[in-house]
């Protein structure tokens, strides 16, 4: 080749427009020119060449195209117009489209390939419309419909046809006949023609009619179409039946704004009132009272009974707010088992209190789901506007609050917000994370409360109570964070060490010749609802090697509510094992009578309130001589707590209740006092018989 004919071959290579390179056969770039660079993204050939090494990894977006490549020019030598999309430099996605042929050397072996590109992406895209466009005049869903200027119509698409339910022979050269009588004025419709005509189109909803009469809403465009001297030639018409669309924007504006399970405001909605309630309230002298309001129970109804139940549940709370409250009041739900209840025109304070006093009575009787009865009571946080915030989201916010702190106090079941909450919050928080930390670290440890049998002062037992430690807090009362174990999931484990500690102790007193009686550990409704617990308890049974009938096992009667057939299964299971069973609190809770007899219970346990003001009170000896006949009846045996006075004592053994637990006997004890107790108890006993 002489240096003239190389100089042109160079000059073309490197001014060409197309892209010219050459490869070798396992996908790398030999040669490119500067087109090839700039289509691929790069500006120098050379930086090309050096980094895009690997064709089919690096190039192609789908790498099957570039063997697909590789086979056309091994079996023709030479490809055409070979289109892919390929990756430029910056990751964005090209069409390209090759032309090339296989060099080969004097023994027939292919050296390398070379070719051309050509960037194809914009004609590929204007393909796409081409094909789009004739997809959608093809299917197209809308009726479409062409007038003269007379309003005849000239043609009529098949989706008209089916939206109005006509044949073509009856619509095309006939006078257009669109809009339902009645339903718009005649100016209203001359403005369509006249807009059109003048602004070349007109849109918006009109009331049309199908062959059979029936009216619905429809979406109309009109364009004008006019020749090239601007003279007005024909409308056509665009209508899309637009009544399943009308029907659905309602139902989604219900959604949006209500509950579908309650058919109650939602928390939007409710929020949205709660800020109109702010704003009238700016220019008056009243309040905006803000019930924040949790049911108590509602997990548990879920767990046992099933969400269709804790459904209906919900349904029926909604019923007795609405029904408790002012017309002017939103009671909205806010999610889950929380509702709002916003009261306007709050006169004063009062007026919270008031309201929560009428949510919890009304809370107080029972709900009917699926034919059994359940009690589910609420806990409620109020705030008030402008006292506790100036915003809706604040309000909401401190109620929430409020009906936190009320739900972490049994004894208060609705409490009115104050500043210093957030403070006490945080120190939740803190005792949440110290709470996770001493399950490790051995800050707990058990108390010790004697059960005695009057007058003599048997002891028959003693209750395991456990206690918190805390390195900096003191001893922590297990009011403040029991509750929290609950909330947090913690409370198996700390169930767990209690009974396996008890149990331990249990086992070394009677190795010492201690004769403490039945010793009784407390189990949380989370724990009884637990599947593991059956097993558990059985296996701390055996690898402590005590009697289990020295061992009680003492739960609320609200651990068993729901699912009775459940519970019934649980306790049967434990009654297996051997231990004894006893219901706390007894005659506080909801525990149906018709159900009490199926449960395999040892001992009821009269609870403190009915106690406390036994010798003035005219019904507590009544009640607590009640409870001790259904006991007999029943074959359970009974035991009172909280006793601390021995007229209390005396009142209990006339009603025949003569087993007492309470500060009248002693306080909870650590282990080393209560056995020294006990102890002493063995050595009066033993004096008295010598």
């Amino acid at each position: 080749m002489s240096h003239e004919t190389e100089e042109q071959y160079r000059s073309i290579f490197e001014n060409a427009v197309e892209g010219i390179y050459q490869t070798t056969i396992d996908g790398r770039y030999i040669r490119v020119n500067p087109a090839l660079a700039r289509i691929y993204g790069y500006t120098d050939p050379h930086d090309l060449v050096q980094n895009l090494t690997d064709i089919a990894g690096q190039l192609y977006v789908d790498p099957g195209r570039r063997e697909a490549f590789a086979h056309l020019m091994e079996s023709q030598g030479v490809v055409h117009s070979f289109e892919a999309r390929v990756f430029r430099r910056d990751g964005t996605v090209i069409w390209i489209s090759e032309n090339a042929r296989c060099v080969r050397d004097a023994a027939g072996n292919i050296r390398f390939y070379e070719g051309t590109v050509q960037d194809i992406t914009e004609r590929k895209q204007h393909e796409e419309k081409i094909r789009l466009l004739a997809t959608v005049f093809a299917s197209v869903a809308d009726g479409i419909l062409i007038v003269d200027q007379a309003l005849r119509v000239q043609a009529v698409n098949p989706a008209y046809l089916a939206i109005g339910g006509y044949e073509t022979e009856e619509l095309v050269g006939q006078p257009l006949v669109l809009f339902q009588p009645g339903a718009h004025e005649r100016t209203f419709i001359e403005a369509i023609w006249d807009t059109a005509s003048h602004t070349g189109r007109w849109q918006g909803e009109v009331a049309s009619f199908r062959r059979t009469g029936e009216s619905f809403a429809a979406q109309l465009s009109v364009t004008a179409v006019t020749s090239p001297s601007g003279h007005l030639e024909h409308y056509v018409l665009t209508i899309a039946d637009i009544s399943q669309r009308k029907f659905q924007e309602h139902q989604i504006r219900y959604q949006a704004s209500f509950d579908r399970l309650t058919d109650l405001p939602n928390r939007w909605l409710a929020c949205e009132r709660l800020e109109e309630a702010i704003l009238r309230t700016q220019r008056g002298p009243t309040k905006v009272a803000v019930a924040f309001i949790d049911l108590n129970r509602f997990k548990q109804v879920n767990d046992t009974l099933g969400h269709q139940a804790g459904d209906e549940l919900l349904k029926l709370v909604a019923r007795r707010l609405r029904n408790c409250t002012r017309v002017s009041d939103t009671v909205g739900r806010l999610g889950g088992d929380e509702f709002l209840v916003v009261a306007p025109d709050a006169a004063d304070r009062k007026a919270g209190s008031r309201l929560a006093e009428k949510i919890l009575y009304s809370m107080s009787e029972p709900f009917t789901v699926h034919g059994q009865e359940i009690y589910c009571g609420a806990s409620v946080g109020i705030a008030f506007y402008p006292d506790d915030g100036d915003s809706a989201d604040q309000l909401l916010r401190n109620a929430d609050l409020a009906m936190y702190h009320a739900k972490r106090n049994p004894g208060r079941r609705w409490v009115e917000y104050d500043h210093t909450m957030r403070d006490r919050t945080g120190y939740h928080l803190n005792l949440e994370s110290d709470l996770r930390r001493a399950i490790g670290t051995d800050e707990f440890e058990l108390f010790y409360q004697p059960k005695v049998r009057m007058p003599q002062r048997t002891i028959i037992g003693a209750e395991a109570l456990i206690r918190w430690r805390h390195p900096v807090r003191g001893l922590v009362s297990p009011a403040e964070f029991i509750p929290l174990a609950e909330d947090t999931g913690l409370i198996w484990d700390i169930g767990a060490w209690t009974l396996q500690t008890a149990a331990r102790a249990l086992a070394k007193w009677r190795r010492e010749g201690l004769e403490v009686g039945v010793v009784s550990v407390n189990l949380s409704p989370r724990q009884f609802q637990d599947a593991r617990l059956v097993g558990f308890v059985r296996s701390v049974i055996e690898s402590s090697g005590v009697p289990p009938e020295l061992v009680e096992l003492e739960l609320t009667e609200g651990a068993m509510i729901g699912d009775i057939e459940k519970a019934v299964g649980l306790l049967n299971g434990l009654k297996d094992i051997g231990v004894r069973l006893s219901i706390d609190d007894f005659g506080t809770g909801y525990s149906s009578l018709a159900y009490l007899k199926r449960f395999p219970i040892d001992t009821l346990k009269i609870d403190r309130s009915f106690v406390r003001d036994i010798v003035k009170s005219p019904t507590d000896p009544a009640i607590v001589h009640t409870i001790v006949n259904l006991a007999e009846s029943l074959g359970f045996a009974t035991i009172a707590e909280g006793v601390e006075t021995l007229d209390q004592a005396d009142m209990l053994a006339r009603q025949r209740c003569r087993n007492i637990q309470g500060y009248l006997i002693s306080r909870p004890l650590e282990q080393s006092a209560f056995e020294a107790f006990v102890r002493q108890h063995q050595s009066s006993c033993a004096t008295e018989v010598a």
